[in-house]
Order: C-alpha cells, then sequence, then structure tokens
C-alpha cells in the first residue's frame, strides 16, 4: 500500500472537552478495494502546520491484514478534512 497524503474515511469520536479521537477508518488500495481498518491505540496527538494548513497529527497503532502498524492520520482543521499521511511500519 502506497500512503502520501490520500483522502480517507474516518469515524471519530468528539469528547465533552471538544477533543477529536479517530476510532476507525477507510480507505481504497490501488485495485480499488476498501479496507476498514480498527484504530486500537492512539500513541500521540500533536498540532501542526504542514504546508501552512493548520492540522492535528494523530499517530494510530492498527491492525491490517493480520499484522500490526503504525499510521499518520492528519485532521486539515479548516477543511474538516482527513488523510492518511503515512504508514510507519
Amino acid at each position: 500500500m502506497e500512503v502520501g497524503s490520500h483522502p480517507i474515511q474516518v469515524l471519530s469520536v468528539c469528547g465533552a472537552d471538544g477533543k477529536l479521537q479517530p476510532l476507525r477508518f477507510r480507505f481504497e488500495d490501488e485495485a480499488h478495494q476498501l479496507h476498514t481498518v480498527e484504530i486500537s491505540e492512539v500513541v500521540d496527538m500533536r498540532r501542526t502546520a504542514h504546508v501552512g494548513i493548520d492540522a492535528l497529527c494523530y499517530l494510530c497503532r492498527a491492525e491490517l491484514d493480520g499484522m500490526h502498524h503504525l499510521f499518520e492520520l492528519r485532521y486539515a482543521i479548516r477543511s474538516h478534512r482527513w488523510d492518511l499521511a503515512r504508514k510507519l511500519y
């Protein structure tokens, strides 16, 4: 799976304190297959400015195809869009 800031669908929850937490995401691979990925843990969250766009970056541990991976999800605050920034391993 090639990753490089691809738009994704995300199911997230907004807590009473206003913080977003992604629960699972869905992406389409090169063969146009949809994959749903359950997030088991949000390892880190930070606010960044990626190419001048304010965003929240989430480092998430999840299982895909029977293997554990770390994914970086990016939420663009102004446009309310989620991207799969990269798969770390």
